[in-house]
């Protein structure tokens, strides 16, 4: 019977009971089935047994509850070596703090304190102003504590000072502890370490000022380079003009030679004067076409002009022309690209006008006696291609690589600059956004400049 009052207890003890509740359901079973012994036996004998009845349910009770509860307080144990070991990780690990509604520090993380160089004795108890940066505007603490007394989380990026004077970046996460009532008691803060973020930053900003200010010394340079390269040009200009103008000139002189002796003499035939003036008003317009050519030539105009090869090539032609002549160099012209385009005009013929001039003086210095320059344009590849070739014999393979640099120069000669091919080559590819290359011929040194037509084409007009 003893055994199937305990086996019915583990039963019982097996469902979710309180221990108050598990000690009543016990005592009605004891009397249920004790019940039929004490009509049996006597009372004594019934009080008896009864007796070790009860003291078997308590001893069993007591047992079960003691070992329930070792288990909870070892449970409970567990929980609090876990506890601690989170909490020790975050304080390791987490740059974490709390603060009174006043801002006095409360509880300081250990790497809070690592990052700040002050002991946790330093901080607690002291306000929280310790480690304010003087950099940090008094518009940002007031925007956060109007966000925290609004019982909302504020988060931003804020610069601290730390023990030894130097600082430190951190993202910041304060949120407000409230009561029961409602009422902010605490300020909790988590912290991130961004100093090494924010001084890639920093890096990169005084990285992208350096760029900005080479750029800018780069451009200026080019620009005085450029201005040194036109000035060398003008000096061979003026030359040009002086021989363009040598001829105009002694025809004006000798027509009013002409017609000053016919004056002396009295021999004065009106049509004969109208005729020499007539001579002089048009000699007079091409100095002064000459004039104007080389003008516009010089004029620092950097403004996209819808022209053409064809355009381009005759203006720059009628400046070298005179000089071509004299030293008996024929200059040809196959133009197989007729199509109209934008682009720097002027700049375009700069290029253009030093390298006639660079084919002119490698004629005259190698002796060529029949010196020739070509030029040609045709369309390959949806590009408009420049070609200007010469029969100079052309250039050595050995600095082949360098004319191109600024400064470097083979006309010896005549004491040249060394900016023009490198100032032909700024404008072909940083202004005109083309490509000049260089390569020795057959006869001679060919140069050719590629060109997007359309790369500088105004936007179709949107359909009204």
């Amino acid at each position: 019977m003893i055994n199937k009052i305990f086996s019915r207890l583990k039963n019982i003890h097996s469902s979710i009971l309180t221990p108050i509740s598990f000690l009543l359901m016990a005592f009605f079973v004891v009397l249920f089935f004790y019940a039929p012994f004490v009509a049996e036996k006597n009372i004594i004998d019934s009080a008896k047994e009864g007796s070790i009845v009860v003291f078997a349910l308590v001893a069993y009770t007591s047992y079960i509850l003691i070992k329930r509860e070792k288990k909870l307080l070892d449970a409970n144990d567990k929980l609090e070596k876990k506890l601690n070991n989170i909490l020790l990780d975050f304080d390791k690990n987490v740059i974490a703090s709390t603060t009174d509604i006043d801002g006095n520090i409360l509880y300081a993380s250990e790497l809070f304190c690592k990052l700040s160089g002050y002991k946790k004795e330093e901080l607690v108890g002291k306000n929280h102003r310790l480690i304010k940066h003087n950099d940090m505007p008094k518009a940002m603490y007031l925007e956060m504590l109007r966000t925290l007394e609004a019982g909302e989380i504020w988060r931003g990026e804020i610069k601290n000072s730390t023990k030894d004077g130097s600082f430190y970046w951190v993202d910041a996460i304060v949120s407000p502890v409230l009561n029961e009532d409602g009422k902010i008691i605490e300020y909790n803060s988590i912290r991130q370490d961004i100093t090494s973020k924010k001084e890639l930053q920093n890096l990169n900003e005084s990285l992208k000022q350096k760029i900005v200010q080479a750029i800018k010394e780069t451009q200026e340079k080019e620009q005085h380079m450029l201005k040194q390269s036109k000035m060398a040009q003008m000096g061979e200009m003026l030359s040009m003009i002086a021989h363009q103008w040598r001829q105009p000139l002694a025809a004006i002189s000798s027509t009013a030679s002409s017609l000053e002796v016919k004056m002396i003499l009295k021999d004065v035939d009106l049509e004969v004067f109208k005729s020499g003036i007539k001579d002089i008003q048009a000699y007079s317009q091409h100095l002064s076409s000459t004039i104007d050519d080389f003008r516009n030539f010089f004029m620092d105009s950097k403004v996209l002009t819808r022209t053409s090869f064809e355009s381009i090539l005759n203006k720059t032609i009628s400046i070298v022309k005179t000089s071509l002549d004299k030293r008996d160099i024929i200059i040809s012209f196959q133009n197989h690209f007729e199509n109209e385009f934008y682009i720097y005009e002027n700049e375009f013929e700069q290029v253009v006008l030093n390298l006639i001039q660079n084919a002119e003086d490698a004629i005259v210095e190698n002796g060529i006696n029949n010196g020739i320059i070509e030029i040609k344009t045709y369309k390959l590849n949806g590009k408009a291609i420049f070609e200007i070739s010469d029969n100079a014999r052309g250039i050595n393979n050995e600095i082949m690589e360098k004319i191109f640099e600024p400064y470097f120069s083979t006309k010896l000669k005549k004491n040249g600059t060394g900016l023009g091919l490198y100032m032909s080559k700024i404008i072909i590819e940083n202004h005109c956004l083309g490509t000049i290359d260089a390569f020795n011929t057959f006869e001679g040194a060919m140069f050719r400049i590629t060109l997007d037509p359309n790369e500088f084409a105004p936007l179709p007009a949107l359909a009204q």
